[in-house]
């Protein structure tokens, strides 16, 4: 699949924007309460918080546009919000959940 129909397929561009200095000030202010509220054993890995994410691209809370190169092995073989998967997932939710 071409990266311009990969495109189309995600209602995220699947591109790299940097639009503020990473991490951004939204991602400062929640790191700043994570950091009040979340006992210091409790480690994290990414200044940004991301907000959504589509195909390989995850968007930070700032509006920056990062490549996910940390996604984990289901989400590297379909990308994060793959419409086909989440299609066949609602349809599967409907039928029936695991408890």
């Amino acid at each position: 699949m071409s990266l311009s129909a990969l495109s189309q397929e995600f209602d995220i561009p699947q591109e790299r924007r940097v639009v503020t200095a990473i991490p951004g000030p939204k991602s400062d202010a929640l790191m700043q309460r994570r950091t009040d509220a979340v006992a210091r054993g409790v480690g994290t890995t990414l200044p940004v918080f991301i907000e959504r994410a589509a195909g390989g691209i995850l968007v930070d809370v700032d509006g920056n546009h990062l490549i996910d190169l940390g996604s984990g092995i289901a989400v590297t073989s379909v990308g994060n919000a793959n419409p086909e998967v989440v299609s066949r997932v609602q349809d599967q939710v409907a039928l029936f959940t695991h408890t």
